[in-house]
């Protein structure tokens, strides 16, 4: 008799579990929080990616933008240590809010790209701010110029492949 209501307790256990799934109840994640549906975790990462992008499109307008021209000549870069530095900052806290994101299932190549755009882009920045403090102005430029090129398209590029993640 012990056995069968063991065995009715477990079957009806079983049952209420499967019942609540197949019915949508959300569950609980292992630590005790509500299980996020996909669809909201890639809404979160996108809203979250586009911040992301929103910040470092300031970034690029105070280094690359117009007033920068000033910068985009041998006294010019060597004057701009200063900015050279805030700029590097800025990718480098843009790098980290990136890596702490979880790619949702349809983001994980964007998430590679996104990833690696931040490579560049921080080493890059450390490397103007370092040839500038060495006073090697020349270096400088070459590494502000080729940077300077294609940093905007690279955020347009990233803003477009973002708005896929969705299917």
């Amino acid at each position: 008799m012990t056995q069968r209501r063991i065995d009715r307790r477990a079957f009806g256990v079983v049952t209420t579990a499967v019942l609540l799934v197949a019915c949508g109840e959300p569950t609980a994640s292992s630590d005790g929080a509500p299980a996020v549906s996909p669809d909201a975790q890639r809404q979160a990462y996108k809203e979250t990616v586009a911040a992301i992008l929103t910040d470092e499109r300031a970034a690029f307008d105070a280094f690359f933008g117009p007033e920068a021209d000033s910068w985009a000549t041998l006294e010019g870069i060597g004057s701009a240590e200063q900015q050279a530095v805030e700029f590097h900052r800025a990718m480098n806290d843009a790098k980290a809010r990136a890596a702490e994101l979880e790619a949702p299932a349809l983001g994980t190549l964007f998430h590679g790209t996104f990833l690696e755009h931040f490579d560049r882009f921080v080493g890059d920045a450390e490397v103007i701010r370092d040839e500038i403090r060495a006073g090697q102005a020349d270096k400088a430029l070459g590494t502000y110029q080729r940077l300077r090129r294609g940093a905007f398209e690279r955020l347009d590029f990233l803003s477009d492949r973002l708005a896929l993640i969705d299917g």
